[in-house]
């Protein structure tokens, strides 16, 4: 577990999958997280579990409050060790808790999960230019916009960039939250 002032961060478990099939079939938040909002089955989420457990490349942690409250989730994904980088990638999938400061209180829980235990060089993340919280977000703690990926996703019937962010361990702030 790692431990904040607001949040925690769990290894993501069997027993969470039942949040994860209801965001997985919410279509704002699929929409927010650039998936296609087509309905997902339990046996599709206990697959997608299966293959996160076992893959060396991710890091998916789940989002709780103190008093276990199950909020989203933030993992790192094609985590390569040898090199030093990873991507980054959270979804919190409970709306009452947005705009509270548990997202960015997850995000900097795992910057220093990234840089001081696992050592990485660099961290990338993809927003889509629709997501504008999000962005905010990764911009407040420290990624910075690197370049565009104009008109990669299709949805709501058009094309929406892809703001492509990163932020290198030496630019990293170091605080991790309390």
């Amino acid at each position: 577990m790692i431990q904040g002032d607001l949040i925690r961060l769990w290894p993501l478990e069997r027993h969470d999958l039942l949040k994860n099939y209801q965001w997985a079939n919410d279509r704002e938040l699929a929409r927010l997280a650039g998936m296609n909002p087509s309905p997902r089955s339990v046996l599709e989420i206990e697959r997608w579990f299966e293959s996160v457990a076992n893959n060396p490349e991710i890091r998916i942690f789940s989002i709780k409050t103190a008093e276990g409250d199950y909020l989203g989730n933030i993992e790192l994904s094609e985590l390569d060790l040898r090199c030093g980088h990873a991507e980054i990638g959270i979804l919190l999938g409970e709306r009452t808790w947005w705009g509270r400061g548990c997202g960015t209180e997850a995000l900097r829980l795992l910057l220093a999960f990234a840089f001081q235990d696992l050592r990485l060089h660099r961290l990338s993340a993809r927003v889509l230019e629709s997501n504008p919280r999000a962005l905010h977000c990764f911009e407040k703690c420290g990624f910075l916009r690197e370049g565009i990926e104009r008109e990669a996703h299709f949805q709501d019937g058009r094309f929406w960039d892809i703001h492509m962010l990163g932020l290198l361990a030496s630019e990293w702030d170091g605080s991790r939250p309390a």
